[in-house]
């Protein structure tokens, strides 16, 4: 499948007026909220962006992402795969624990 065949089945591109005068194509953008919202991480988007020729910022496909979903009724969900945690030592009642 071409690349421009892929981008054009992404997301219904022509409503979005959410997306006006921005310097990225409107199916680039509709690709990677499409992307994030199949559970990839923001990273992620932003590292088959660059694959494929789209330097943008992570902190770039956030902002579509919010900005996508203020303005449309069924914005996409995300759903990741995985959950990243952190573990800190807490003093409770004079003793440390872990969280």
């Amino acid at each position: 499948m071409l690349l421009s065949n892929l981008l054009k089945q992404s997301l219904d591109t022509a409503t979005l007026e959410c997306w006006q005068r921005e310097r990225t194509a409107t199916p680039v953008r509709a690709f990677a909220v499409r992307l994030h919202a199949a559970g990839l991480s923001l990273r992620e988007t932003e590292a088959i962006l660059r694959l494929l020729g789209v330097e943008r910022s992570f902190q770039a496909i956030f902002q579509w992402v919010h900005r996508l979903a203020d303005s449309v009724s069924d914005p996409p969900k995300a759903t990741p795969r995985r959950v990243a945690v952190d573990e800190t030592a807490v003093k409770i009642n004079g003793e440390w624990s872990w969280l």
